[in-house]
């Protein structure tokens, strides 16, 4: 299956990222997550550190864009 990276992840219940990821694990879609904070959330761990990714095939994005433009290459590096 392919694998979708939730970038701007949040452990907020409250916020669309937090939702997003809880669909897509409750659909069995794998999921990683690269967020602010560090923690876990639907037993996915939210890392800060986009190295730590591989073989994405989609990015869901749930960040500011202001706060996305230092991320662009990185991104399209994904």
């Amino acid at each position: 299956m392919k694998k979708t990276l939730v970038f701007g992840a949040s452990l907020n219940p409250y916020r669309y990222s937090n939702l997003a990821i809880k669909r897509l694990t409750d659909n069995k879609i794998e999921t990683e997550a690269f967020g602010v904070k560090e923690g876990e959330t639907f037993g996915v761990q939210v890392k800060t550190k986009l190295e730590h990714f591989q073989n994405i095939h989609t990015i869901t994005l749930y960040m500011n864009p202001k706060r996305q433009i230092e991320y662009y290459d990185s991104i399209i590096g994904l």
